[in-house]
C-alpha cells in the first residue's frame, strides 16, 4: 500500500525527537496537514498532523484512528475525556494544544504521541471561508492598505472620525504586534466608492444606508439594523495558487440608521449610538479575514479554529462567544468591542504567524504580483465577492437584538 507524504514527513519535519517517555510541555500551534494512513501492517489507522508553532516550527504528531481508503477507524473511550486515545483526528485550521511524548516503533524510529488535547488551550476563533476548494480567507502581503473616504461623516466634529479610525487600527496592530507580521497599514484620505478597485476604504453613509446605482447595476440598499458592513472579494478558484486570497475589502458604516458617536458624543439624530471605534474595530476583524463567534438566524454552519461546530448566538451566554470583539451584536453606546480578546489575538496570530512574514507591504497591484491575474469582470471564475455578510448586530433600544 502506497505511503502519503505525511507518513515521510513524520520523520523529518520537527528539527528535534523527544526522548522515549518524555511528555513534553504543551505544545500550541496550528495544524497546517492532517492525513490518515494505515500502518505497513495493516492492523491499524494512525492520523499524522503536522503542527507549526507560534515560533515556526514544524512538528509532526501522531493519534491513533482517522480515515484512510474509504475506512475509518474510532475510538471511544468510557472518560471521553478527549485524550490521545479517544480525541478526533486534528482538523487543519484549528488551533491546538497537546501534551505528547516520543514513543518507538520496533524498528526504532521515534514518533511523537499524542497523549491529550487540552481543553481551554487557546480561545476559539472563527475564519472566513473556506473557499470551494477549502481555503480560508486571508491577505498574501504583510501588510493590508486602507484609506478612509475623504468625506469622512457630518456626525463628528472636525476631523474626529479620522483620528479615530487611526485608533482602532492602532488597537489590532499593537495587540496582535508579538505574535503577528500582519500591520494594517493606513494610507490616509481618498475620495473614493467602494467597489473591486483594488483600493479598500472606510466609507461613512450619513444620508443613505445604500451602495449606489451604477450604468450597470440599480442602488442596493442595505438592513438598517446594520451598524457596519465589510464587503470582501477574494480569490476562489481550487486551480490557482492564490485561492483564498483576499484582493480587495471595504468598509461601510451606518450614519443613517444610527447616531455614529465618539464617547457617547454625536452629532446624529438616530436614537441609537455606533461608537465608532467599537463599531469599527468589530468590521476591521471582517477586514483581516475574521468571521462571527455564533450563528445568527440565516448563516450557515461553520467550525472554529479548533474543528468544532460554531454555536447558534440564541441564548449562548459563554463569555468567550460574547466578549470577543467579532460578537455579532453590540448594545447602543457600547465600547467593549474597541478592546481585543484573546481569541481575536489569537485569531490573527494563527492566520499571519510572525514566521511567516513575507518581509513586504504591497497593495494588490503592487509588486508581490498584484492584480494583474485576477479579472476585474464581475463574471470571473477567479474572484468571489462576500456582500453585506459581515454585518454587525446591533441591540436596538432596551434588550432587543438587531443585526447589522
Amino acid at each position: 500500500m502506497p505511503r502519503p507524504l505525511l507518513s515521510v514527513l513524520i520523520w523529518g519535519v520537527s528539527g528535534v525527537a523527544l526522548p522515549l517517555g518524555a511528555v513534553a510541555a504543551p505544545l500550541q500551534g496550528e495544524v497546517t496537514a492532517s492525513q490518515g494512513r494505515w500502518t505497513a501492517d495493516g492492523s491499524r489507522i494512525v492520523t499524522e498532523s503536522v503542527i507549526r508553532t507560534d515560533a515556526g516550527q514544524d512538528v509532526v504528531v501522531s493519534q491513533l484512528g482517522g480515515t484512510a481508503d474509504g475506512l475509518t477507524m474510532r475510538l471511544f473511550a468510557s472518560d471521553g475525556r478527549g485524550d490521545g486515545v479517544d480525541a478526533l483526528p486534528l482538523v487543519v485550521g484549528a488551533r491546538v494544544s497537546l501534551e505528547i511524548h516520543g514513543a518507538a516503533t520496533l524498528d526504532g524510529r521515534i514518533v511523537h504521541v499524542v497523549d491529550r488535547v487540552l481543553p481551554g488551550g487557546s480561545s476559539d476563533f472563527v475564519r472566513t471561508g473556506p473557499t470551494k476548494a477549502g481555503q480560508f480567507l486571508s491577505w498574501a502581503s504583510g501588510c493590508a492598505q486602507l484609506y478612509y473616504d475623504s468625506a469622512g461623516t457630518v456626525e463628528l466634529a472636525g476631523d474626529t472620525e479620522f483620528a479615530l479610525i487611526d485608533e482602532a487600527v492602532a488597537s489590532w496592530n499593537s495587540g496582535v504586534a508579538a505574535c503577528s507580521y500582519m500591520n494594517i497599514a493606513t494610507q490616509g484620505k481618498k475620495s473614493s466608492e467602494v467597489g473591486k478597485d483594488f483600493i479598500n476604504i472606510v466609507k461613512f453613509r450619513d444620508t443613505k444606508w445604500c451602495r449606489p446605482a451604477t450604468a450597470a447595476d440599480p442602488e442596493r440598499c442595505y438592513s438598517p439594523a446594520a451598524a457596519g458592513l465589510t464587503t470582501v472579494v477574494f480569490v476562489d478558484d481550487a486551480n490557482s495558487t492564490r485561492d483564498g486570497e483576499i484582493v480587495d475589502a471595504d468598509i461601510e458604516l451606518n450614519g443613517v440608521d444610527f447616531a455614529i458617536a465618539n464617547a457617547g458624543a454625536t452629532g446624529g439624530d438616530a436614537p441609537c449610538l455606533s461608537d465608532l471605534k467599537n463599531t469599527l474595530t468589530h468590521e476591521l476583524g471582517h477586514f483581516l479575514g475574521l468571521e462571527h463567534t455564533c450563528l445568527a438566524a440565516g448563516d450557515p454552519a461553520r467550525v472554529d479554529d479548533k474543528g468544532k461546530a460554531v454555536p447558534l448566538c440564541s441564548g449562548n451566554n459563554d463569555p468567550v462567544v460574547r466578549d470577543a470583539t467579532m460578537y455579532n451584536f453590540q448594545t447602543c453606546g457600547e465600547t467593549s468591542k474597541a478592546s481585543l480578546s484573546p481569541d481575536d489575538i489569537a485569531a490573527v496570530c494563527s492566520v499571519y504567524p510572525l514566521a511567516d512574514d513575507p518581509g513586504q507591504c504591497d497593495g494588490v497591484g503592487g509588486s508581490s504580483g498584484g492584480c494583474c491575474s485576477v479579472s476585474s469582470t464581475s463574471s470571473s471564475p477567479l474572484v468571489s465577492v462576500v456582500p453585506a455578510l459581515w454585518a454587525l448586530g446591533l441591540v436596538a433600544f432596551i434588550a432587543r437584538r438587531r443585526r447589522t
